[in-house]
């Protein structure tokens, strides 16, 4: 006997253009100038031919091939389009498969997508079943594995594609194509064990299997099954005489198999019972055999089982005397299904798998909104990753720069080594307090070099060339009085900077006089020594643990370079970690799983677990580093507790900070009498062309009145020209007395700096006494350290002259607002610079030019 398959017939369709669909839906989407660049044109064409391919003239298992390829194809469009299918403005055309003449019409066009995969999917059924037919007679195996996908599919057809509107695809009918293709499978596993070699001793087994196989084509036959007992609603009229013929078979099969049991186990009243059943049920199958006699010997069966029963009859009578049951049924068998498959989107996903780089090349430019949102999800958890892992590698390197900074462990290691491997008591922190030694030196030596260095002569002399310019002016003739007001203003203006430059340098006075005298200065500053720094060494008191602070110095050293290791190692992580999660994409299988918000959330997770290595590493530098600086800590406080640094950090520590806030003033005041030593020049010079300019006016007006008696009394005569260009400084002796006049101004608009700082012409007028400027040193170099003084870095002294910014030109003096703002920039000028009133070229206003510069 052998299995007998039901002819499917495929679907036919009309040709599909999607390489013009696709075009035009990106020209729709994004323009006429962009949309190439989404486009990948042989893509489309292989779209195209592996649609034609699917419903060619190939063979059965190929045209199954392509079938499924295609499928995996518009699953991952419809994946993108969802229900927006219908702007691809693309017509599917179907044809129902030509299984009875009731059908008016079997042509159906749809723009929907869904319909397309429906389509595909009964066809891909359909060659399943064709496949399994074919398989039959020589695989067993092949045959029900084809048949039982082909169930699938069809049971997946009838769940999903609902309201179809073409007949092959309504629900209730491919439910009715699944429920045959489920018998057939097991009709299958059926007729492989009835063919075998000792079909009764695994009679319970067949007609369990039987029995299924009979209520699945019962199924089958319920839905043939018209009231008026016409027509089948679907599929060709000789399947309902299959159908009634084969669930006949093998209810006789059930009952013929289960009596065997019976009579195995003794007890032949129910096997006879059951034995005729069987005949029964054989009897009724036999009129339907005309389409499966060439399949299955109803004949042969009938023999048998009529045979076995007149053997069971005749030895019950004689032998056992065992009751016969008047009636039995076969549901008292318990019915076994054996057809086990994997679901259509299982049988899928190898497919999906293949196309899936091309879908993302062909379909780029196709993503639904929703990717979008749920892939903003999937970086919100990676940044929040990302973050985590950053802010903890950021904490670990703080805390091992911090550890660094504060041990100053590289310059420590190596002092010590040298301290006890070498026998040299010194350290960093003789070195430090030797560039003290070494600056103080330079500010006294700068200090003793300067002209200015006793501010109260200084004073005076500043004092005087004021009452010279004072009383040079109480002698100008009435004449000139407006100029006269111009010199006085300016005097009042120099007075006032004098004022702010004096209360700079007058607070370090006492410093300077310090710096100005060396013994006194050196003696303050040693001080501050300990009496310890002139024992002897440690090393020749106790020279018996030399070794074994060596040792310990040794395990210091690998652990500070394991520390450093470790910190480089923590951030090429972080890097690798930053660069993989930015490169991260999963757009596509977003797209694959959209509409599955269960999915998506184990999806999101199991993705965020391949960064899982990074991570762990992560986690175990910072682990590791803090076990280092804990076991470096322990070491060195063992080294400090076995060579007795300890007892000398306390004493050596305040006397450290007392030498710091000692070097602390001598700095401050070394940088404020740099500028009062700079800036005082100036100031001199300034006096000294006033009075020059107070004496040429006083000229100027009497050589007038000399030459032009009784002539312009209210107006002197001009003043003469020199015959020298002018220089750059406003009060140069080579500038005529006009524009020297023309330069002063009145008012505290003399305070508004109209051009950048004065720069001296060194060739031909030298600034006096700028050489003899103390260097400023930079603040900063030598900050206390909390810790022991060993702990302390090597600071370098970097003297240097202060450099002041340039001064832009002021705008907006002409109205109220730009001379408040005016104002305002000229009195924080003031606070930042004392001395600013030097530094202008002109004190002038042309607004005030005087008569004799017209």
């Amino acid at each position: 006997m052998k299995p007998y398959i039901i002819g499917l017939k495929l679907k036919d369709t009309e040709e599909v253009k999607w390489k013009k669909a696709l075009a035009g839906y990106l020209k729709r989407v994004y323009g006429t100038q962009q949309w190439s660049q989404f486009f990948d044109e042989k893509l489309a064409a292989e779209l195209d031919h592996s649609r034609n391919n699917a419903n060619g003239e190939l063979a059965v298992d190929s045209l199954l091939e392509q079938n499924c390829l295609y499928y995996a194809y518009i699953e991952q469009l419809n994946l993108r389009l969802g229900n927006n299918s219908g702007l691809l403005k693309l017509d599917f055309v179907w044809y129902d498969a030509d299984y009875t003449l009731s059908n008016e019409s079997q042509k159906y066009k749809q723009h929907s997508l869904i319909f397309e995969k429906a389509a595909v999917l009964y066809n891909i059924a359909v060659l399943m079943s064709i496949c399994a037919k074919e398989s039959a007679e020589t695989d067993y195996k092949a045959a029900t594995a084809y048949i039982s996908k082909a169930m699938m599919c069809f049971n997946f057809l009838s769940e999903n594609f609902l309201n179809a509107p073409s007949i092959d695809l309504h629900a209730e009918n491919t439910k009715y194509l699944a429920n045959i293709c489920h018998a057939e499978a097991q009709e299958m596993f059926t007729m492989k064990l009835m063919n075998g070699d000792t079909p009764a001793k695994q009679a319970s087994l067949i007609s369990k299997l039987a029995l299924c196989a009979y209520n699945l084509y019962d199924r089958c036959s319920d839905f043939q099954k018209r009231p008026d007992g016409g027509l089948a609603p679907y599929g060709e009229p000789r399947w309902s005489t299959i159908v009634t013929c084969k669930l006949n078979f093998f209810r006789a099969a059930a009952a013929y198999y289960h009596a065997l049991t019976l009579e195995q186990q003794n007890k032949i009243g129910e096997a006879i019972a059951f034995m005729g059943l069987a005949v029964n049920a054989l009897m009724t199958a036999i009129p339907f055999k005309a389409f499966l006699d060439d399949y299955i010997d109803f004949d042969g069966f009938k023999e048998t089982v009529e045979d076995k029963r007149r053997q069971l009859t005749k030895d019950n009578d004689f032998i056992y005397h065992d009751a016969i049951p008047a009636s039995v049924s076969v549901e008292s068998i318990k019915p076994m299904d054996a057809v086990k498959a994997p679901t259509w989107p299982d049988q899928l996903q190898p497919y999906m798998d293949k196309v899936m780089k091309k879908c993302e090349i062909l379909y780029k430019g196709i993503v639904p909104m929703e990717a979008y949102e749920k892939e903003s999800i999937y970086s919100d958890q990676k940044d929040s990753l990302l973050r985590r892992e950053t802010d903890a590698a950021e904490t670990a390197n703080f805390e091992y720069k911090s550890f660094i900074e504060y041990t100053n462990l590289d310059s420590l290691v190596r002092d010590l080594e040298k301290r006890y491997r070498d026998g040299d008591n010194s350290g960093a922190f003789d070195a430090i307090v030797n560039n003290m030694r070494d600056a103080l030196s330079g500010w006294s030596q700068s200090v003793q070099k300067s002209r200015f260095k006793d501010i109260g002569a200084a004073m005076a002399e500043i004092a005087s060339k004021r009452k010279d310019v004072t009383e040079i002016l109480s002698t100008l003739p009435p004449d000139q009085r407006e100029n006269g007001v111009k010199l006085k203003t300016s005097l009042i203006e120099a007075s006032k900077s004098d004022d702010k430059l004096f209360s700079l340098i007058k607070p370090y006075s006492e410093e300077i006089n310090l710096l100005n005298n060396p013994d006194k200065l050196w003696k303050n500053f040693n001080a501050f020594n300990t009496e310890s720094s002139n024992q002897p060494s440690l090393l020749d008191v106790d020279d018996t643990k030399t070794a074994q602070i060596l040792d310990k110095i040794r395990e210091i050293k690998n652990g500070s370079e394991a520390l450093r290791v470790l910190n480089t190692e923590r951030s090429s992580i972080l890097s690798e970690l930053k660069e993989k999660v930015n490169e991260d994409d999963i757009t596509s299988l977003v797209i694959a799983n959209n509409g599955k918000s269960d999915d998506l959330k184990e999806l999101f997770a199991k993705e965020l677990d391949k960064f899982s290595p990074l991570t762990s590493r992560l986690e175990a530098t910072v682990f590791k580093q803090a076990s280092l600086i804990n076991d470096i800590k322990i070491q060195l406080d063992d080294v400090f507790s076995i060579s007795g640094l300890k007892s000398k950090a306390a004493e050596e520590s305040e006397h450290e900070k007392k030498r710091r806030e000692f070097y602390d003033k001598m700095e401050g005041a070394t940088v404020a009498f740099a500028t009062f030593n700079n800036d005082i020049v100036k100031g001199l010079q300034f006096y000294d062309s006033l009075i020059r300019m107070s004496n040429q006016l006083i000229e100027a007006s009497r050589n007038q009145s000399q030459s032009m008696p009784g002539q312009f009394q209210n107006s002197p005569p001009p003043l003469p020209q020199q015959p020298y260009a002018p220089q750059s400084m406003g009060t140069g002796p080579n500038m005529t007395l006009d524009s020297q006049m023309a330069n002063l101004s009145m008012g505290t608009s003399s305070l508004t700096p109209t051009v950048p700082p004065r720069t001296y012409n060194t060739a031909s007028q030298p600034p006096p006494y700028t050489s003899m400027a103390p260097p400023i040193p930079v603040p900063g170099n030598f900050a206390p350290q909390p810790s022991n003084p060993q702990y302390q870095a090597t600071g370098q002294m970097a003297p240097m002259v202060p450099q002041k910014p340039p001064r832009m030109p002021g705008q907006g003096a002409s109205t109220p607002m730009g001379r408040n703002e005016q104002t305002a920039r000229e009195e924080a000028e003031i606070q930042r610079n004392p001395t600013a009133f030097y530094d202008k070229s002109s004190v002038f206003d042309e607004n005030l030019y005087s008569k004799y510069s017209k």
